[in-house]
């Protein structure tokens, strides 16, 4: 956006000027300011004394290219001087500017003594931070991961740890600043090695973080250097820093606003250098480049002599940069040329345009050929954006992730285009949060939400329901959810690229992991039934084919910590989809204790209807609604729980507790009480206790009842007992008491298992179980065996296989990953009494194979492919999906993927599913080439409605440079669909270009660009701006633009243009050829700073019908001052100079006002 702004503004030699590497010191001031040079053992040369005409006394030196052009002698002297020690020692001190990146990270290596580590601690940002520490988790206590260990370490230092001898550990490295706010890493396993090629304490600029808090904005300094000796020793900033292992190094810090000395010494047993750069951060840093385009005018109808008038303009403009009190602004505009009135409405419309630019989202075409690059610092789904903020407050426009806290049922999980608010405390809490935030957010979208929960398949590829899924408005979670109640257990937020990867054309989702179906251990063992779910749960924007979405939606949450652990919130929000109207409003209270010991209120109401979810079992092939509920309703829960060490017991143990209570009409994400259920009431209790060093206690209690009469209740208790470091037992009871249509009676189990550990990677183990009571229920007696292998060689297995009264269940999966990161896995799962998208099994369920893996074959292969089979009884499925992304060479790359669906329901339906991607990029100096094919297809019926749909997108870049004066330019867009389920209009476009640039720099009187245009578009362009859709055509057209500038006040232009083919008014109508020529020839005359006068004569031949139209179009610009230009003119002909716009209206007077910035 910034480069791409530039060029819009300026012309050629200006950008030249800007662009080429000029610097301009001062002493005393400016970034680049020099003020002493220490002197080491490197020598400085005899002839470093400026031979540039010097500038006595002004303070200012000028050079270019390195090179001195003028200036103070004193200044060019210094800056000579440091320059050449710094060369002479292969060092480079440069600084980046401001806004830099944080990065935080954490190192392990392995230390002298068994189990022990050494924990390094690496960021580029020390001047913000006060204090450091390694937390060390334990992931296996009881009630889940516990804090054992808090290990001070300096920040960029080191600290030694010797892990426990039994147990699963992981570390998390965090920082404070002043104020108590602290930034953290993702936990990282104990032992985890560094990534391939890297180094112990050497700085290879990885960010792990996973929380941030700690405001940073300052200037980047980055010191490197290349050729240190083995043995040397550098320090920079005070710091020692070791280089690789062929001399190497780089250190970046980021540094507040002031003056620096950054010194740089290294010393070695055949080198010695110190010397020092002095370095000025600047407190406020802006750039800003804008236009305004404002044109009036009166027009003349050619075909019916009609006469209306116009306003018309086009507004951008960009401005990024912080002010010495620390408020940082970024802003951009671009309203495109159209109706005043129109400037500031919501771009992203259906349009096959837009649908171009959610494939790629590098697509432009640079006609000018003038090596622009878009950096887009400004996220917007509109024409606007804004953002003003200091630390972690702010106020922006544009596209944002609705935040609504944390209460349970008041939830928004929407990426929306609006206005978003924040602000908080700069105090925290001891849990590291602010004492004190508010966040609002409004904003009218023109697309609807859309939510699915696919259970997990084993396997990692997911079908979406919709195609063409607006750009960066998914939000992905995984959830574990009570069978019986629907309760959510838990719920984990994916992060997009490292969890994840979407192609929002196809509507296929791939985790980087494969998601089990289910989880939880029963009082045996792991394959029987009542398994907790698990839930791959997406939301995501989506525009449908018909209809306008008039919608609005808006948010606030507010909370405080009004007394210590004792914190108060409020959360609202309300959508509007034009369809449906939802309003839901909570408060919540929160008592903490510490991080696991808690007791928190949660309460909220709902109005109206809320979001249908769309529920999945096999992946997303097939579908069913599970409807919202309507009306109005209020939820209540109490959730409390408590670490037995936090009250002041003895004893490691967790005790958790809720109470909930759901009204009939309630509507919120995951909950959704309709009047099938009514009135829900849920109470459940869990312990987890460790009597005494060799025995544990497990007991839970869960219950569910409905004001339509289900009931499910259900009671655990289970004993632990290791007999020694091998051998140890659990014995265990459950009771069930369930009131269901068509399960009705109750239950007790008992239950044995014996594990005996081989070592702290491999186990076995054997259970039994069996029904000792029952009333109305089946029996459930149950025996089995299972294994956990870890095998020291990458390759993990763990299965169970059991059998028993409610049918075989089975349970294997084994996963190898090594080094490098391939990865492979093969699994299996068998679930007794499974359901499938509320279907009734026919014949036997033979259960879901998985098997699939990643895998870098050479330094230029890598392929992915995933098979998940699933045999539902007389209903099979197979997901297939292959992808290999080929790199011969670092400047060419290909991917290619296939995905393929398939539903065979025996003697009754059948539904297949096909998806394939092709992207390929190449890049050298010379040739830039890019271009993408996304393909799906669905033919067959699902429960009885026929699928018949196609769709092809394609896009294609190529730039290829002649040389530094001349483009060669190609572009291709296309789209091909049919059907009524695919989510785009019906009909064919294509826009096929073809580009020459000749924009000489040295000489520039001359400059000429030609381009070829095929245009099909079987949709409809849309004819002045206007959301309707007018003629359809198919067109070549051809055309030259060229200038000349015969000396500084004249220059003279041309264009040549020919459109050849055929329209109708209508989609669908008959096809009229339509061929014509233009011809157009100008002057202008420009006096610097003050007139432009323009004249053109043009001429339209219509060679199909025979008619040839002529005119003359003058117009007159007077600048007033640097940022303003005014002018007017009069059209005399009727038609404007680009051929494929047909109609004929553009006769009359017009009035042009132009602002630049």
């Amino acid at each position: 956006m910034r480069y791409a702004m530039i060029t819009a503004l300026f012309p050629r030699r200006s950008l030249m000027v800007l662009l080429t590497a000029t610097a301009i010191s001062a002493v005393g001031q400016g970034v680049w300011a020099q003020q002493s040079c220490a002197v080491g053992t490197v020598p400085v040369p005899d002839n470093c004394a400026p031979k540039a005409p010097a500038l006595p006394g002004t303070g200012f030196s000028i050079t270019l290219n390195g090179a001195p052009v003028a200036g103070d002698a004193r200044v060019v002297e210094v800056a000579r001087k440091v320059d050449i020690v710094l060369a002479k020692a292969d060092i480079r001190v440069t600084f980046d500017g401001l806004g830099a990146q944080p990065r935080l990270d954490l190192e392990q290596v392995p230390g002298s003594a068994p189990d022990s580590y050494l924990l390094g601690s690496a960021l580029n940002y020390p001047a913000y931070v006060t204090r450091a520490e390694m937390r060390i988790v334990q992931l296996d206590a009881l009630g889940g991961p516990r804090l054992i260990d808090s290990l001070p370490v300096t920040p960029n230092g080191q600290v030694s740890y010797t892990a426990p001898d039994a147990g699963e550990y992981a570390v998390v490295h965090r920082v404070y600043d002043a104020q108590g706010r602290f930034d953290e890493t993702q936990p990282q396993p104990l032992g985890t090695d560094l990534p391939a090629g890297s180094a112990a304490d050497i700085e290879e600029g990885r960010d792990t973080i996973a929380r941030r808090a700690i405001p940073v904005f300052g200037g980047a300094v980055t010191v490197s250097g290349a050729n240190v000796m083995p043995g040397s020793r550098v320090q920079v900033l005070g710091q020692t820093v070791r280089p690789d292992a062929s001399g190497r190094f780089v250190v970046q810090r980021i540094l507040p606003q002031g003056g620096y000395d950054i010194d740089v010494t290294v010393t070695g047993p055949v080198q010695a250098t110190e010397l020092v750069r002095d370095i000025d951060i600047p407190a406020a840093d802006w750039f800003a480049v804008g236009t305004a385009d404002v044109t009036l005018g009166l027009r003349t109808d050619g075909r019916d002599g009609s006469s209306d008038s116009y306003a018309v303009g086009r507004l951008a403009g960009f401005i990024n940069g912080r002010t010495a009190s620390g408020y940082e602004i970024t802003a951009s505009v671009d309203t495109g040329e159209g109706p005043l009135e129109d400037l500031l409405r919501d771009l992203d419309e259906k349009d096959p345009r837009q649908l171009l630019l959610r494939i790629d989202p590098d697509d432009y075409y640079p006609t000018f050929g003038d090596d622009a690059e878009i950096l887009d610092l400004t996220p917007t789904s509109g024409k606007i954006y804004a953002r003003i903020a200091r630390e972690n407050n702010f106020a922006q426009f544009g596209d944002f992730v609705s935040e609504m806290g944390d209460n349970a049922f008041v939830r928004n999980d929407r990426t929306l285009y609006g206005a978003q608010a924040h602000v908080e405390t700069r105090v925290q809490t001891a849990f590291g949060t602010p004492v004190g935030r508010a966040t609002v957010h409004a904003a009218q979208p023109d697309s609807i939400p859309v939510r699915e929960a696919l259970n997990g398949t084993g396997g990692s590829v997911y079908f979406l329901a919709n195609q063409d899924v607006l750009r960066g408005t998914e939000q992905l979670f995984v959830q574990v959810r009570d069978p019986q109640s629907d309760r959510v257990i838990e719920s984990r937020a994916l992060t997009p690229g490292v969890d994840y990867d979407i192609n929002y054309i196809q509507g296929l989702v791939t985790l980087s992991e494969p998601l089990l179906s289910s989880t939880g251990d029963g009082i045996g063992g792991t394959t029987g039934p009542r398994r907790n779910r698990v839930l791959l749960v997406a939301q995501y924007e989506y525009v449908p084919v018909l209809g306008d979405i008039d919608g609005f939606a808006s948010g606030v949450r507010v909370e405080r910590w009004v007394a210590p652990g004792l914190r108060v919130g409020l959360s609202g929000t309300r959508d509007d989809t034009g369809i449906r109207d939802h309003t839901l409003v909570g408060g919540d209270l929160l008592f903490a204790l510490t991080e696991r010991s808690y007791l928190r209120l949660d309460a909220a109401r709902s109005e109206g209807q809320g979001i249908d979810t769309l529920l999945s079992f096999d992946g997303g092939l097939s579908t069913n609604t599970q409807d919202a509920a309507s009306g109005q309703g209020t939820s209540v829960r109490v959730e409390g729980s408590a670490d037995l060490t936090d009250l002041g017991l003895s004893r490691e143990g967790k005790i958790n507790a809720y109470v909930e209570q759901r009204e009939e009409g309630f509507s919120s994400l995951d909950t959704q009480v309709t009047a099938l259920n009514g009135d829900e009431d849920l109470f459940g209790l869990s312990a987890d206790v460790q009597l005494t060093d060799a025995t544990a206690l497990r007991l839970s209690y869960d219950s569910y009842k409905s004001a339509a009469g289900d009931s499910d209740k259900e009671g655990v208790a289970a004993v632990t007992t290791a007999l020694n470091d091998r051998l140890s037992y659990t014995l265990g009871a459950e009771r069930i008491d369930r009131d269901a249509l068509g399960e009705q009676g109750s239950r007790i189990d008992v239950a044995a298992r014996l594990t005996y550990a081989f070592d702290n990677a491999r186990s076995a183990y054997v259970f039994g179980q069996t029904t000792v009571d029952r009333d109305g229920l089946e029996d459930n007696d149950r025996v089995g065996l299972g294994v956990e292998l870890g095998t020291g060689t990458g390759w993990g297995f763990e299965g169970e296989l059991s059998d028993g009264s409610l049918g075989a269940g089975a349970r294997a999966y084994a996963v190898y990953t090594d080094a490098a990161g391939d990865t492979q896995y093969i699994g299996y799962t068998l679930e007794p009494g499974r359901e499938l998208n509320g279907l009734d099994l026919t014949g036997d369920d033979k259960g879901r194979f998985v098997v699939g893996g990643r895998r870098t074959l050479s330094q230029t292969v890598s392929v992915f492919g995933e098979n998940t089979y699933d045999m539902f009884g007389e209903r099979t499925s197979l997901i297939s999906a292959y992808g290999v992304t080929y790199a011969p060479i670092e400047k060419f790359s290909t991917t290619l993927a296939f995905e393929t669906g398939e539903i065979d329901v025996e003697g009754l339906e059948t539904l297949d599913r096909y998806a394939v991607s092709l992207g390929v990029s190449y890049a050298t100096d010379a040739v830039s080439a890019k271009g993408r094919l996304e393909y799906r297809s669905e033919e067959g019926s699902e429960a009885g409605s026929l699928r018949d749909t196609d769709t092809v997108v394609a896009t294609a870049d190529l730039a290829y440079k002649i040389d530094e004066t001349q483009r060669v330019l190609f572009s291709a867009d296309t789209v091909q669909s049919s059907g009524s389920e695919t989510g785009f209009r019906n009909g064919d476009y294509a826009d096929v270009s073809i580009g020459y640039a000749l924009r000489p720099i040295e000489d520039d009187r001359f400059n000429m660009l030609a381009r070829y245009r095929y245009l099909d578009d079987q949709i409809g362009q849309r004819v002045d701006g206007l959301d309707m859709l007018g003629p359809v055509q198919r067109s070549h057209v051809g055309s030259v633009d060229a200038s000349y500038d015969v000396n500084q006040y004249w220059t003279l232009s041309g264009k040549l243009g020919y459109r050849g083919g055929e329209f109708a008014p209508v989609q669908g109508g008959t096809f009229t050829r339509n061929d014509a020529m233009l011809t157009v020839i100008g002057a202008r005359y420009h006096l610097v700073d003050d007139w432009d006068l323009l004249a053109e004569a043009r001429r339209l031949d219509l060679i199909t019908a025979d008619v040839t139209r002529g005119g003359v179009l003058i117009a007159a610009f007077k600048q007033l001052g640097k940022n303003l230009q005014v002018g007017g003119g009069y059209n005399f002909s009727r038609f404007s100079d680009d051929l494929t716009d047909l109609t004929y209206d553009d006769r009359g007077v017009f009035v042009n006002i132009v602002g630049k910035y």
